[in-house]
């Protein structure tokens, strides 16, 4: 970062950051039939995760360090009870538990301590009607949530569920609707109460003060498959969240100078079409799919944006004997994240693997984006009124890219899918504030 004398004094600013998370998981599902109409399982989750953040600005007259150490740790529990009198009835009383913890240590140019505790209860019924050419249900659920963010208690309780139906008037017609609602809470690192400096021209804050947004997604989908080597099908949805979490900037920080902080303002709205089709040659040796979709996108309050766009992707997988060929290809985008004011663009994206595979052993060799030799992610622009910005990030996310990949199961269970063993189970939600 450069700044010239209209500005500031002349002089170059670096900032170096660095990340580290790893976690452990422990999952347990136990389930039992008592009879032929009444079954029960229950689920269990336990998390720990342990994040590491550091970021240390300076230029010729400033240093800014910015560090955080984090452990958290997080508990799920969700028994289920399913009650099917008869062929057309099925009842499922259902009740959730869940409990988060995290310890922050903020050391560097703001030092602190904060701790987060929040639990929550969901109970609830979930009803489904089955006939023969259709089915439909309901699920209604009431949340409890309680929060305390370093002394400051925050309480919530409201609605949530869903209603949904299927008719297939044959075997080769499908149509399905669904409607849901609920309320979505803001991630604990957007409730942070610290407040850092990045710059010398950029404070940022979280807002323990955010409340949770109501959001409703209503969907619709038709099915056809004429036969066994073609599927077609025509999917809308309408998405829309009401006082939404944001990110705004205000010139309200010390001496004057801009805060970035999270609010609640505004409304997200998504509307998508889509295409999708499906074709199986030799036997289901060949499958190629494409799914062209349309997207109007708008949000209001403090920003005022309305995009429309086209996105298509397209795949084409051969299976030749233990051996097979895949291949993926992704359009540029231009879309509008729902916590910012911003327009993100990104480019395409492709790949191609060939894999072989025979008993417990998985080979495979990936070529991710092969013709690209630009280091560009994305673009990012945003345009308010206090603060304005036109920034590209740099990564190896679309750069070129190849991987080699050798895997030896050694047997697995119900839930472990072979395929997934480079990437792992992940860590848990940070609430470092970002």
């Amino acid at each position: 970062m450069s700044y010239n004398d209209n500005f500031l004094s002349t002089s170059t600013a670096s900032t170096f950051a660095s990340s580290h998370s790893w976690g452990l998981n422990y999952d347990f599902e136990a389930y039992t039939a008592f009879n032929d109409k009444i079954t029960f399982n229950v689920e269990a989750q336990y998390l720990y995760g342990r994040n590491k953040q550091n970021s240390q600005y300076t230029n010729d007259n400033l240093t800014i360090i910015n560090n955080a150490r984090e452990d958290n740790h997080q508990v799920r529990i969700i028994p289920n009870l399913v009650w099917n009198p008869n062929q057309h009835h099925s009842i499922m009383p259902l009740v959730a538990g869940e409990y988060y913890h995290s310890s922050i240590h903020y050391f560097g140019s703001s030092p602190s301590q904060q701790k987060y505790d929040v639990w929550g209860l969901v109970g609830g019924v979930r009803y489904t009607f089955i006939q023969p050419k259709w089915t439909a249900g309901t699920l209604f659920t009431w949340v409890y949530a309680n929060t305390n963010l370093t002394g400051t208690k925050i309480t919530d309780n409201y609605p949530q569920g869903n209603v949904f139906g299927t008719y297939s008037p044959n075997d080769k017609n499908q149509f399905e609707l669904m409607w849901a609602f609920g309320k979505q809470i803001p991630s604990t690192y957007q409730k942070s109460p610290n407040m850092l400096q990045e710059d010398e021209l950029m404070w940022y804050s979280g807002n323990p003060s955010l409340d949770n947004y109501w959001n409703h997604h209503i969907g619709l989908q038709y099915l056809w498959l004429p036969n066994n080597k073609w599927q077609l099908a025509a999917d809308t949805y309408y998405y829309t969240e009401r006082d939404r979490v944001v990110t705004s900037y205000s010139p309200v920080a010390p001496g004057g100078t801009m805060l970035r902080k999270y609010t609640n303002g505004g409304n997200y709205d998504v509307i998508m079409a889509g295409l999708s089709g499906t074709a199986k040659f030799f036997g289901g040796k060949l499958i190629a799919k494409v799914r062209p979709q349309y997207w109007h996108r708008n949000i209001s309050g403090a920003y005022n944006i309305s995009l429309n766009e086209i996105t298509c992707s397209a795949q084409l997988t051969w299976y030749f004997g233990n051996f097979y060929l895949f291949g993926w290809y992704m359009t540029p985008s231009t879309y509008i994240p729902d916590e910012s004011g911003m327009k993100a663009h990104t480019p395409s994206s492709y790949q191609v693997q060939l894999g072989w595979g025979k008993g417990a052993w998985r080979l495979s060799a990936t070529a991710h984006n092969f013709l690209r030799s630009s280091w560009e992610t994305n673009r990012q622009e945003l345009n308010s009124t206090y603060y304005n910005f036109d920034r590209r990030e740099y990564g190896t996310g679309q750069h070129m890219r190849f991987q080699i990949s050798a895997t030896y199961t050694f047997g697995y269970g119900k839930k472990v899918q072979p395929g997934d063993e480079v990437s792992g189970a992940g860590t848990t939600e940070s609430s470092i504030l970002k």
